[in-house]
């Protein structure tokens, strides 16, 4: 299925970005009928609707088990969901395996790119065109595990605003590379330290965000590649929305040992990402900074003779 793309228009200045209630967007009612799962029918509408997405590109060994395991953990859960796959310009024949799920899940919402566009374009397109209560991803190898997945969006219907997965979090078990590890917590230290905010884990492919929050971030995001949930959390930050980390049980499932090169390609990623926040940041300050004006006009004192 070839996905209908519509623009987000201009992107507005981040001076919108002050701690204040009246800058969200009212919550849109969702646009599509959500089974609880893709088996399910009859949900009622006041039941809150949530929209599961996975990120998609070059998944195909993988991706029919972690769908599945997905729809099977969230039918038990009893949330009123829709999954939803961002498929982003695969070439190993990830669409060939969507193309089978669908058969065997009629209501699972898949968009399809010829192109490469990046993670976070193909999401931010995914986000803009569905509705939802809350908007919740999680990467296609399931590392978080898929009743993380349940735990973070119920968060959210508890009321929080920002719910992501923290591999740092005190209670979180991590078992990864070590290479990659050290890495990982030496760029996220930097975050925090370029940013002046205290997340932990920026980079765990697994957030839910509530509807309010994402209608007032999304139109704010520039990043398409994989720094876009960076730049989410950053920007939320920002805003003065609550970040809450939720320590997971992490399992690296892509590699048993850290290859070189895509290592260097996260950090070169990543790190530019970074500068091109930190850059654009900087520039809104400036741009928001009165323009200082003269405090009084000289005093003129007129000498008359007598």
């Amino acid at each position: 299925m070839d996905a209908m793309y519509r623009p987000l228009g201009e992107v507005p200045s981040l001076d919108i970005l002050r701690p204040s209630p009246a800058n969200a967007s009212p919550m849109e009612r969702s646009r599509f009928p959500l089974p609880r799962g893709p088996e399910a029918t009859g949900v009622e509408a006041s039941h809150p609707r949530v929209l599961i997405s996975v990120p998609v590109r070059n998944e195909a060994p993988r991706l029919a088990a972690s769908i599945l395991e997905l729809v099977r953990v969230l039918d038990r859960s009893g949330l009123a969901y829709r999954l939803a796959v961002a498929e982003d310009g695969s070439t190993d024949g990830s669409q060939k395996v969507l193309a089978e799920l669908r058969e065997r899940l009629p209501s699972l919402l898949v968009q399809e790119s010829p192109r490469a566009l990046g993670r976070g374009r193909a999401l931010r397109m995914l986000w803009s065109k569905e509705s939802a209560d809350v908007y919740c991803f999680t990467d296609a190898d399931l590392a978080a595990g898929a009743e993380a997945v349940v735990t973070a969006v119920r968060r959210v219907l508890a009321g929080e605003e920002v719910v992501v997965g923290s591999r740092y979090a005190p209670g979180a078990q991590l078992s990864r590379p070590p290479v990659r590890s050290l890495v990982s917590q030496a760029y996220n230290r930097l975050l925090r330290l370029t940013f002046e905010e205290p997340i932990q884990d920026h980079q765990c492919g697994l957030k839910a965000f509530s509807a309010s929050t994402v209608h007032r971030l999304l139109p704010l995001s520039r990043e398409d590649s994989w720094f876009w949930d960076t730049e989410m959390l950053i920007l939320a930050h920002r805003a003065g929305i609550p970040v809450v980390e939720m320590p997971v049980v992490w399992t690296e499932t892509k590699v048993k040992r850290t290859r070189w090169g895509r290592l260097a390609s996260d950090i070169y990623l990543h790190g530019s990402g970074l500068l091109r926040l930190r850059a654009r940041l900087d520039e809104e300050r400036a741009r928001s900074r009165p323009v200082p004006t003269s405090r009084s006009t000289p005093n003129v004192t007129n000498h008359t003779r007598s």
